[in-house]
């Protein structure tokens, strides 16, 4: 038996640190005497059933025993026991710890055969590959889907558990750092463990100084590296019961901070999910993921999306909470101002950090070409920074943010986030952050998330051209519907986009002249409803004829132009007997149920907004049928 004997000049120097924090000055403290041999004395015996299983033991009353069973797994404690799976010599190392010092001991164990049985336990068969796995299983970094790589809280945030919430690499987002070309071997066999770096390894910034050559690259530094070769593994278990993978002899798995000990978070038989911390900076946890050499992961399940624009009215969007924040649908606890509408998103955000939020995806990419700017309506208990930030749920597209300013305290406000410039059909999932600038969490609410562009006046020169213009509906989902908000389709055709199903509304005209003159031109054919004593569908214009429909067949009537304030916005009347826009029956306060229409009469149309942006003129425009701001028809025009 080896004996060392080691004083602590640390142990010296807390003893004083305690004495000087004695406000009386009444305990003289002594270090102890050093240890001796006999502290380290260690026995040990065979398990009765199992020659391959040794119970350890200790008697001395150190504070602190530490073993080392030479096979890459160690222990702590008084009675320990140690496995050893493989025939060998192994050389069993105890190291006590008392006041006065340390001292060490070893002995040697000699396993007679190897065990099979106490290899064939899961963590060890989806590591290797099993015994009958030769040459061991090789894991590669899972560089072709999102989240391979990232950091988050220590301790981790218990509303998400062991994930990468502070930040999540994008696929093959670190190519060329020195981490895709990376493969680690774990063997049965002695459990080598191999490491083949190709000659560069990916390391935390905090590292660089350990590793001569380190230069800056992709975030953190790339480092010239080539692993020793007498590199072992082993699986402990640590005071919270999780397995842990510790690598022995200067080895590590990935990206380097300073650990070589990586909690298994998950193991299955194609994949390996590992955390393990910094230990630079003790608050930080860093993950990665891992895959057989040559696995290819099949395509994730399509997340739960949303679509724009969001006026939670109807389906839950499927928004999720992050940094500890959480997400609902409610009715609108302030229905007034600009936002009457009856459910709003409700937002509580978390205290994690000024980054806490609410995402989700979407159900197609964002086309910015026309629409550039991202509004939507949100009632702060404080005014501060929102941020609207821009993602690609492949993670393959770097991140766009905007920040806009909240002003308004307990009242509905609307933001505006311009995104021109920003990359169109890139980008499907968005996120809300607000009070970005604070900490201190709070209840927000929002609601119709929507795109829309840089708005122009609505003049009569604009809508009659200064002598004649022809609008028609546009032929796209979202041009005409009817729902419980301006703007809204939910409850018809929801989202669809039926000009095809409807040639015949969709050609239209409806044309505004100068002198107030407006007319309707149905080119022949019209869509026939019930209300009008009609079958559904598109037919001949000349069904009208002869009917108490008649006056809403092709006309002259009149109109005239409200124009928008500061307050109000612009409104458009039409005036005489079926006088109308894109729908006959929809009237201010009400739906006709059959014919005629209201002799004279005016039906008046609220402007949401009029878009020139010099190719193309976009008018938006609905009218509250239900009469107390809970049903409206909504139209797209676009100009000929």
């Amino acid at each position: 038996m080896k004996t060392l004997i080691i004083n602590f000049k640390w142990i010296l120097a807390l003893l004083i640190l305690v004495t000087a924090c004695d406000p009386y000055g009444e305990e003289d403290l002594e270090l102890g005497p050093p240890p001796t041999a006999e502290d380290a004395v260690i026995s040990m015996t065979a398990n009765a059933e199992n020659a391959n299983i040794i119970h350890f033991k200790n008697a001395s009353s150190a504070f602190l025993k530490v073993w080392d069973f030479g096979n890459g797994s160690g222990a702590k404690g008084d009675d320990v026991t140690g496995i050893f799976p493989l025939k060998g010599t192994y050389e069993v190392t105890l190291t006590v710890y008392t006041s006065g010092g340390s001292i060490s001991s070893s002995t040697t164990v000699e396993i007679a055969e190897t065990n099979p049985l106490l290899l064939d336990i899961p963590v060890y068969n989806m590591l290797t590959g099993g015994a009958d796995a030769v040459d061991g299983k090789t894991w590669v970094i899972d560089a072709t889907r999102s989240a391979h790589f990232g950091v988050g809280p220590n301790p981790s945030d218990p509303a998400v558990g062991d994930y990468p919430n502070w930040y999540a690499a994008g696929i093959n987002e670190k190519a060329g750092a020195g981490l895709y070309n990376d493969k680690f071997t774990f063997k049965l066999d002695g459990f080598s463990f191999a490491q083949k770096t190709d000659g560069d390894v990916f390391i935390n910034t905090l590292q660089a100084g350990n590793f001569p050559g380190a230069f800056e690259n992709a975030g953190d530094y790339t480092a010239p590296y080539t692993a020793p070769d007498n590199l072992t593994w082993s699986v402990s278990e640590d005071t919270d019961g999780n397995q842990v993978i510790n690598i022995k002899n200067g080895g590590f798995i990935g990206y380097f901070t300073g650990t070589y000990n990586y909690q298994i978070v998950s193991l299955e038989e194609n994949e390996l999910f590992i955390r393990y911390e910094d230990t630079e900076n003790p608050e930080l946890a860093w993950y990665q993921r891992l895959v057989p050499e040559g696995f290819t992961a099949p395509p994730p399940p399509p997340p739960a999306v949303s679509s724009l624009p969001v006026d939670f009215e109807g389906a839950l969007p499927p928004f999720n909470g992050f940094g500890g924040s959480t997400y609902q649908v409610i009715d609108n606890p302030d229905a007034s101002g600009i936002n009457t509408s009856a459910k709003v998103g409700e937002y509580v955000k978390g205290t994690d950090g000024n980054w806490a939020g609410i995402e989700t995806a979407l159900d197609a990419k964002i086309d910015f070409s026309t629409l550039n700017l991202i509004k939507y309506k949100v009632y702060s208990p404080v005014a501060g920074k929102a941020l609207f930030k821009l993602e690609s749920v492949d993670g393959s597209a770097t991140p766009v943010e905007v920040f806009a300013d909240v002003t308004k305290v307990n009242e509905w406000e609307e933001l505006i986030f311009d995104f021109s410039g920003t990359a169109s059909n890139t980008y499907d999932k968005i996120a809300i952050f607000l009070d970005f600038d604070n900490n201190n969490g709070g209840t927000f609410y929002i609601d119709d998330i929507r795109q829309s562009a840089e708005e122009a006046v609505l003049t009569e020169e604009a809508l009659t051209g200064g002598s004649s213009k022809i609008w028609r509906l546009k032929p796209a989902a979202g041009a005409f519907g009817v729902g419980p908000n301006k703007g809204s389709d939910a409850w018809f055709p929801n989202g669809a986009d039926i000009s095809g199903d409807r040639p015949c509304l969709f050609n239209d005209l409806f044309i505004f002249k100068t002198g107030s003159v407006y007319e309707y031109d149905a080119q022949g054919d019209i869509y026939g409803e019930s209300y009008m004593g009609l079958s559904d569908g598109c037919q001949n214009e000349s069904n009208l004829i002869g009917t108490d429909a008649e006056p809403w067949a092709s006309g002259t009537h009149i109109f005239s132009l409200t124009p928008a304030t500061e307050t109000d916005p612009a409104y458009i009347t039409v005036t005489g007997t079926g006088a109308f826009i894109a729908l006959p029956k929809a009237y201010n306060g009400g739906e006709y149920s059959a014919a005629p229409p209201t002799t004279d009469a005016s039906v008046v149309y609220e402007v949401l907004s009029y878009v020139n942006n010099g190719t193309t003129e976009t008018l938006s425009i609905t009218i509250d049928i239900a009469g107390d701001g809970s049903a409206f028809w909504s139209f797209v025009l676009v100009a000929e």
